[in-house]
């Protein structure tokens, strides 16, 4: 558009003009929740935008393309991709921006993807399950259930006495 340059980098590895065979390395995600040029590799380009009117909107739209096997070989079930657009002046003191920087967030799901579950969780749910039947065995214990209800093993002289004259 007339006014407007950009030195953002368009295809370079130029996969539409020469051969290019993709290649992705095995990468696990599971404990990183957000991907940002804090954690991961970015890429930044300038757009210099000349000419603008006063009072006029003006729209932005940089489009990108992700590689389907860039997310396909990694390990996560959700993950949020945050690109982030800063809008800059070369006279700040003329022209304030008051919120020049903008969040751009994308989630990208893997429904299929299990997770892991964290060792502190499994030990803890070990000990926890042993407590707890250890307190309703001492609650029935207390109760009386584990009690023998038998009969005597040994007769009275009483008894003795009725199977001898039964004899």
């Amino acid at each position: 558009t007339k006014g407007i340059s950009c030195n953002a980098v368009t295809d370079p590895l130029h996969i539409g003009k020469k051969q290019y065979t993709a290649s992705f390395t095995d990468e696990k995600f599971t404990n990183i929740k957000e991907l940002n040029c804090d954690n991961t590799k970015c890429t930044t380009f300038k757009c210099l935008m000349k000419d603008l009117q006063l009072r006029e909107d003006y729209y932005v739209n940089v489009s990108t393309r992700i590689w389907n096997g860039t997310f396909a070989a990694t390990s996560f079930q959700s993950l949020e991709l945050v690109v982030t657009a800063t809008l800059d002046t070369f006279n700040p003191e003329i022209f304030v921006i008051s919120n020049n920087k903008l969040l751009v967030p994308l989630t990208i799901i893997k429904p299929n993807e299990k997770a892991e579950v964290p060792i502190g969780v499994v030990v803890g749910s070990a000990i926890a399950g042993l407590v707890l039947l250890a307190a309703l065995v001492a609650a029935l214990w207390k109760l009386g259930f584990f009690k023998r209800k038998y009969e005597k093993l040994q007769k009275t002289e009483d008894e003795i006495a009725e199977t001898t004259q039964l004899n």
